[in-house]
């Protein structure tokens, strides 16, 4: 049976960074991916004004969405101003009641920027209102379970009490780096900038082979450490010969939501590490 995947994040490039590689998993099995951004990313940028940056991240966020062949929504809050509000719940709610996913991914709940953490806390306070009819009535509840899960940050340390899965990278991440390369606004300006790096180290749009080497330079270290953080469950997931060989993974957490990626649901959610690839 096809299933749904939901990757809910606070601004227009966060779950490509975390989540992308298990996008492109879903979408090889041609079942259907939603990426959600509660905000529209309006502040990230050292030059550019609000309205114009916002625009600009909307059509960065449409051509991943075409690379993809996800659907991808961006919402209209501004940056900072995600709160568990009661609006921006009950738009989060309808939203995941007509997408119906099988599994949703947020970030964790003790995120370092307040947008990922009240984000964290929207997906947890919708996660049971799911099935509750007479909340939002307008739009019907689903009559089935939602698996919910945490993406792994590098800045998070392992639960060992956590159940998680790990996913193997590697042969995506060519693609994983093209995906994030949509995102000029943020990978080649603002977060060079606020980084405080040497903006001419940056190459220029028109070399985009040395702006992709420049991407992989930046972004590989988080997910290598990811693999070496999570390297004992690569190994019980793909074996420990190609386990050990792991360079790059993403990885996802239980969330302690009503309905919880656990050992007795993974496998139904990640097909692909239990039959060809493992």
């Amino acid at each position: 049976m096809k299933k749904r995947l939901a990757l809910v994040g606070a601004h227009p490039d966060d779950c490509d960074i975390l989540g992308s590689g298990l996008a492109m998993k879903y979408r090889e099995l041609d079942w259907a991916v939603l990426f959600v951004s509660m905000a529209n990313g309006d502040a990230g940028h050292h030059e550019m004004s609000r309205p114009a940056l916002a625009a600009r991240r909307k059509r960065e966020t449409e051509a991943v969405a075409a690379r993809l062949g996800i659907e991808y929504v961006v919402m209209p809050t501004s940056d900072c101003e995600v709160v568990p509000s009661l609006e921006q719940r009950w738009a989060l709610l309808r939203l995941l009641r007509r997408f119906a996913p099988d599994l949703v991914i947020t970030h964790h709940a003790a995120d370092y920027h307040p947008d990922h953490r009240y984000t964290s806390q929207l997906v947890g306070d919708v996660s049971y209102l799911l099935k509750v009819p007479h909340c939002c009535p307008d739009v019907p509840a689903l009559r089935k379970d939602t698996m919910h899960a945490f993406f792994h940050a590098w800045r998070d340390t392992v639960r060992p009490d956590a159940f998680c899965v790990a996913l193997d990278i590697d042969a995506l991440w060519s693609r994983k780096l093209q995906v994030l390369a949509q995102h000029e606004s943020q990978f080649f300006e603002w977060l060079p900038w606020v980084g405080g790096g040497d903006m001419s180290s940056v190459p220029p749009a028109a070399d985009t082979k040395a702006r992709v080497d420049f991407l992989d330079a930046q972004r590989s270290p988080a997910f290598v450490r990811t693999a070496d953080l999570y390297r004992d469950r690569l190994c019980e997931l793909y074996g420990p010969e190609r386990g050990c060989r792991v360079g790059k993974a993403e990885a996802f957490v239980s969330a302690p939501f009503p309905t919880s990626l656990s050992d007795g649901n993974w496998r139904d959610l990640f097909p692909f590490l239990t039959g060809a690839d493992a």
